[in-house]
């Protein structure tokens, strides 16, 4: 099992639609690229303890997944059931079916510096020091990885993710990997350029100084600019 520790945000789920409730959050989960290409699930069996529900509903969910193409099995050699490596790519084809809208996306925007916006003011009066090196390892990381699409996408999500656990909110954590699982469904079609990557606004130099400086007035403010040039760069695309 490849675990990097996304299977600390699995809990058990109701008995009532639970395997469309597990392909929910497993789906979210490799848009919130907690899961990325070529991870390897555990076995069923484990997966339906750590859902607390029996091994065919788990085994539902799988092939939920499977026919939506996001994940694949193999035999033999490191046999298991895998994250497909092109996710990207096939979500971006899952998003084409469905475009956002203008409200949509205005509509996420709004959801974000509600949710994101107060993870980033608490985490502005909690972040441990411990917490705060890793969200600088985090900003740099993501600097230099502006040439790349895919790496930035995963390392940008990483940093929000790690903000709103620096917030020590389990909800806006939750709330958070649902807001990175769609803004990977927008980019995976509105990837946008290294320029836009590389403005100012669009990086996080603001607000990790502002979480560094314990202001959580200042963090809310930088991430409402940061959200709404994320905005920005989508509106030109859609309807």
């Amino acid at each position: 099992m490849d675990d990097k520790g996304w299977a600390q945000h699995i809990a058990p789920v109701r008995a009532a639609g639970a395997a469309e409730a597990i392909a929910r959050r497993l789906s979210e989960l490799i848009g919130a690229r907690m899961l990325v290409g070529g991870d390897r699930f555990p076995p069923e069996k484990t997966l339906a303890e750590m859902f607390d529900v029996a091994v065919m509903t788990v085994r539902h969910s799988m092939a939920v997944l499977r026919e939506e193409g996001l994940i694949e099995t193999r035999r033999g050699h490191r046999a298991g059931t895998y994250v497909v490596p092109d996710v990207l790519a096939r979500i971006r084809e899952l998003t084409a079916l469905h475009p956002y809208t203008q409200e949509d996306i205005e509509e996420l925007t709004a959801w974000r510096v509600a949710v994101s916006g107060e993870a980033s003011a608490r985490a502005a009066r909690r972040a441990s020091e411990a917490g705060l090196a890793r969200l600088r390892e985090l900003e740099t990381a993501a600097d230099e990885a502006i040439a790349d699409a895919e790496g930035y996408r995963t390392l940008d999500a990483c940093l929000h993710l790690h903000i709103a656990e620096l917030s020590g909110s389990r909800r806006l954590l939750e709330a958070e990997q649902g807001i990175q699982d769609e803004l990977t469904r927008l980019l995976a079609d509105h990837p946008g350029g290294v320029e836009a990557r590389s403005t100012p606004d669009q990086q996080h130099r603001g607000l990790v100084g502002a979480i560094e400086g314990s202001d959580p007035a200042r963090a809310r403010e930088c991430f409402a600019v940061h959200a709404q040039a994320t905005a920005d760069l989508f509106l030109p695309f859609v309807q």
